[in-house]
């Protein structure tokens, strides 16, 4: 992926920053600047303020969505940390956690997240703009390294992206105006990387791309439909509780937390209360205890829908399983258990693995 040409700055060497990554630290770094960028439009930021951003934005992907950013991670820990000092506010609509940061914690919150955070970056802001002064290191030792790119971003202030002052990075007027010209095509190449670095070490982790940031607006507009016009003509019991579902305590439940699995397809979908719905969360549920329930759920509204020749809202299940829908109705209850068996259990495995909560078992 080619970043925007300026005649006026080394953007190859820009393009260099991520090359040979070991862990996820630049990347954060880099996408705070962005952030900082977008909402203040200043050339001076504190390394405090990028410390508290690169953890808001490593908050989701590590925290909520449990991916992992490899062994020499440390973020993990301090991203556990915000869930205890706060309850994020997820809806599609709130302010970014970033800004909720800032307004629920107090000040020595907020100090404790940025000691924590820095004691990680001892050499991410000078690592990040290494490749800009490549040869000019040749041979420096590790221990003289950050001296001598202090010294060189000062001194060559239209080379590099940014120079230090105490607690302070401080960019260049012309790669400001490049940042702020270019910060789409900038995040788009910054995501790009990451998800590259993510997929060696989430490599049976579906939806990385949407595990990246706060989720958006979801589209169950359909579902709800499959779901509404099943229960309009059947009385259905909660795989969960084995109470009676109406219309007007109806709630969708990704049988896979949609936390892990990031899409709303209907084979994965089934009708609950609202109130199980909640205990759930994202939690994994105790296969032995409802498997069996959510296949049979799923069996019969699919043949019911078949039936009625709404054919349209069975299209998920054709894309899942990889067969005509034709296909499908043919399948016995037996085979087409088999089939989810060899579509579910190793996604519950791998989300096992990533730490996510098993076995859900609902309790009155």
């Amino acid at each position: 992926m080619k970043l925007p040409y300026s005649n006026k700055l080394p953007i190859d060497r820009l393009g260099r920053c991520f090359d040979d990554t070991t862990n996820a630290y630049k990347f954060y770094w880099f996408l705070a600047i962005l952030d900082s960028i977008l909402e203040n439009n200043t050339t001076v930021i504190s390394t405090k303020e990028l410390a508290v951003r690169m953890i808001a934005d490593a908050w989701y992907p590590l925290d909520y969505f449990k991916l992992s950013f490899g062994k020499q991670d440390g973020f993990k820990r301090i991203a556990q940390s915000i869930s205890k000092k706060l309850i994020v506010d997820n809806l599609p609509n709130s302010s970014s956690l970033f800004s909720q940061l800032q307004s629920k914690l107090n000040q020595k919150q907020l100090e404790e997240i940025y000691k924590a955070v820095y004691k990680l970056l001892r050499w991410v802001p000078y690592r990040f703009i290494r490749p800009f002064f490549k040869s000019e290191l040749v041979g420096v030792s590790d221990s003289q390294i950050n001296n001598h790119i202090v010294h060189l971003s000062n001194s060559n202030r239209a080379i590099s992206p940014y120079c230090f002052n105490s607690g302070e990075i401080i960019l260049s007027k012309d790669w400001l105006e490049y940042f702020q010209s270019n910060q789409v095509i900038l995040r788009d190449f910054l995501k790009w990387n990451l998800v590259k670095y993510l997929q060696k070490h989430n490599p049976n982790v579906v939806g990385l791309t949407e595990k990246l940031e706060k989720p958006i607006q979801r589209d169950m507009k359909l579902a709800r439909q499959f779901w509404k016009i099943y229960l309009q003509n059947n009385s259905t019991k909660c795989v969960y509780s084995h109470e009676v579902i109406t219309q007007s305590r109806l709630s969708l439940d990704h049988f896979i937390p949609w936390t892990y699995i990031a899409h709303d397809q209907i084979w994965n979908l089934i009708p609950t209360t609202k109130n199980v719905n909640s205990m759930k969360s994202d939690w994994l549920p105790s296969l032995e205890k409802y498997f069996d329930g959510f296949v049979a759920l799923q069996f019969e509204a699919f043949h019911f829908h078949y039936r009625g020749k709404n054919k349209q809202l069975l299209e998920d299940y054709s894309l899942n399983f990889c067969a005509s829908l034709d296909d499908i109705f043919s399948m016995s209850v037996k085979t087409l258990k088999n089939r989810f068996k060899q579509q579910i259990l190793p996604i519950m495995e791998t989300a096992k693995n990533l730490g996510f909560s098993y076995p859900f078992v609902y309790k009155k």
